[in-house]
C-alpha cells in the first residue's frame, strides 16, 4: 500500500510541476509580446499551484508519519517531494511577479529587451529536463539542467550590464522602467536556480547524496 501511495504521490507532484511548465511557457509567451498571452491565466494558474502545493505537502506529511513501514529511499523520496513541491510554488510566484511586468510593458507599448524571452525560453527547457528526471530517474539529465542554467546566468549578466550602464543617463521615466527589467531578470533567474534545486533533489532521492556545493547554480530562491 505504501509504495501505491508513494507513486501516486509521485504522480501529483509531477502534474503540479507540468502545470509550472505551462505557466513558464505563458510567462514566455508575455515576454515576446505574444497577443494571445493573459496575464489573468497566469494569475488564475498561480492560485492552482498554491492550492494543489499545500494538498500534496499534506499527503507527505501523512505518509511520512508511518516511517516504520518505509524504506530508506522512501523517507527520502517523501521529504524531497515535500521541498520540491515547496520550490514548484515558489517557482510559480517568481513566474507571476515577471508576467506582471511584461503585461505592463505590453500595454505601455514598451520593447522588453530580446534576453528576457531567451531567459524565460531555457528556464521552460531546465523545466521539462527536471520534470523528465523526476520520471525517469535519469540522472544525465541533471547535468544538462545545470548547464542550461549557465546560459540563464550569462544572458542575467549580459542584460544587466547592459541596463546598468545607462541608468545614470536617463530620464526618470527610461530609468523606472529599466528597473523593472532588472528585477524581471533577478526573478527569471531564480526560477532557473529552483529548477536546478529540483533536479539535485532527484539525485538525491536516487543516490542518497547531495551534489557538491560547489556544482553550477545553488538554490537562491
Amino acid at each position: 500500500m505504501t509504495a501505491e501511495a508513494i507513486t501516486l504521490l509521485k504522480e501529483d507532484v509531477l502534474s503540479l510541476g507540468r502545470m509550472v511548465d505551462n505557466t513558464v511557457d505563458m510567462v514566455t509567451n508575455l515576454l515576446r509580446q505574444d497577443d494571445s498571452a493573459r496575464l489573468e491565466e497566469v494569475e488564475d494558474q498561480e492560485k492552482k499551484i498554491n492550492d494543489w502545493s499545500q494538498e500534496i505537502e499534506e499527503k507527505c506529511l501523512e505518509l511520512l508519519i508511518e516511517k516504520d513501514n518505509l524504506s530508506a529511499k522512501d523517507v527520502r523520496t517523501l521529504v524531497s517531494c515535500t521541498l520540491i513541491v515547496s520550490k514548484l510554488e515558489r517557482l510559480g510566484d517568481h513566474a507571476n511577479r515577471v508576467a506582471r511586468i511584461a503585461s505592463w510593458a505590453r500595454e505601455e507599448e514598451i520593447d522588453v529587451p530580446e534576453e528576457l524571452p531567451q531567459m524565460s525560453a531555457v528556464v521552460h527547457h531546465m523545466m521539462q529536463d527536471a520534470l523528465l528526471t523526476f520520471v525517469t530517474n535519469d540522472l544525465n539529465k541533471v547535468s544538462e539542467v545545470l548547464q542550461k542554467d549557465n546560459q540563464v546566468n550569462y544572458l542575467h549578466d549580459v542584460m544587466s550590464k547592459r541596463l546598468l550602464s545607462k541608468l545614470g543617463e536617463q530620464e526618470q521615466a527610461s530609468a523606472h522602467m529599466g528597473a523593472q527589467f532588472l528585477f524581471c531578470a533577478r526573478f527569471i533567474e531564480r526560477m532557473g536556480d529552483l529548477c536546478t534545486s529540483v533536479a539535485k533533489r532527484v539525485h538525491f532521492i536516487n543516490t542518497g547524496k547531495r551534489l557538491s556545493s560547489r556544482s553550477p547554480a545553488p538554490d537562491r530562491g
